[in-house]
This record gives C-alpha cells, structure tokens and sequence, in this order.
C-alpha cells in the first residue's frame, strides 16, 4: 500500500525501518531530501489504551506489517510527535502532514480539530480543520504546515493533533505522520 504523496519505487532511495518499525525514511530523489514516516508508537497518544484506542496491524506495501492506532471514544483527542531537525536536510521547505483515515462509523467530529506545528524558533502555528466532511474509509492527509530547515539547527520540531472539547468521538484511525519535502515527487 502506497502512502499518498510517498514517491513511488523509481522515484525514492530504499526504504529503510528505525527503531523496531516506529519510524521508516527514504530519500526523495526530486529534491534529494531526506523523508520520515512516524507510526503510531513513536507518537505520544493520549489514553493511548484500551477501551479508548486499539492497535492493529495492517500490510505496508513490503511484507512487513505496521500498526495503527484506532480510536474507540475519547472524549480529550490529544496526538503529539516531535522530530530532530538535524535528522532532515538542510535548506528544503518540509511539510508535515498526519495520515489518517475515519471510518464509516465515525462520529463526535461536529467539532473541527486544530492542527499545530511548534518550530525551534518558538513559534507556533496553529489551523483547524474539520473532519465532518471529510471522505470516510480512505486515507488522508491533514497538513499540519510547512517549514525551511536551517543547516546546523539542534533543536526539535513538535506537532499536535487536537480536540478537547467534551464530547465523545469515534472512528478515527492514524497510520503515522510523515516530514517530507514539500515539493515531493509524487507516483
């Protein structure tokens, strides 16, 4: 299964997973950036247990299976990740999106979610984004925004996915969030 927007086989470097399947990068060869997925263990998911997530498996486009998380009900949504900039190149606009997919069955959405991205400068960068149109049972992606890395920079990049209003939502299901280049070869 292809990532939307993830390059196809002659477009990227080898995939490459880190840290027991947390983390996958690759090369994009339009940009020649370096690209990183994050899956759901690496990202700090609040009531992260059952009854309120579970954990499946799911088939990447190797043999290798990945897990997902899938909201049950929460009431307080709250995903957050963070990335070392050195990690990425220098000098290319990243964008950082999360991938996600609501079921059939979602609900509580009425409310739109904010997206935030916190850059080393200590800026911060807040959108909202409704979920209640969005197309059910596929996957996509919510931009959380874009940023110029700066060469030599140590610091990390953090970024959220939230909702704390207090009513019950369901269905949401989160593969990972991705840092790529904004200009990314595409399929």
């Amino acid at each position: 299964m292809k990532f939307k927007g993830e390059a196809a086989t002659t477009n990227v470097t080898s995939e490459v997973f880190l840290e027991h399947k947390r983390k996958k990068t690759w090369i994009d060869k339009k940009s020649g950036g370096h690209c990183f997925m994050l899956y759901p263990r690496s990202l700090y998911i609040t009531w992260n247990s059952h009854p309120y997530w579970t954990w499946n498996c799911f088939k990447e486009t190797s043999d290798d299976n990945i897990e997902v998380a899938k909201l049950l009900a929460v009431c307080w949504l709250d995903v957050r990740g963070k990335f070392k900039i050195s990690d990425l190149s220098p000098g290319i606009v990243y964008e950082l999106v999360y991938d996600v997919k609501l079921t059939k069955g979602a609900s509580g959405w009425e409310l739109p979610v904010t997206l935030r991205l916190s850059l080393p400068s200590g800026e911060v960068r807040d959108r909202q984004v409704s979920l209640l149109e969005k197309t059910r049972g596929k996957w996509i992606e919510l931009n959380v925004g874009n940023s110029l890395t700066q060469s030599g920079e140590t610091r990390e990049v953090c970024f959220d996915i939230y909702q704390h209003e207090g009513h019950w939502k369901t269905g949401l299901i989160i593969r990972g969030a991705i840092l790529r280049p904004k200009d990314h070869s595409t399929p």
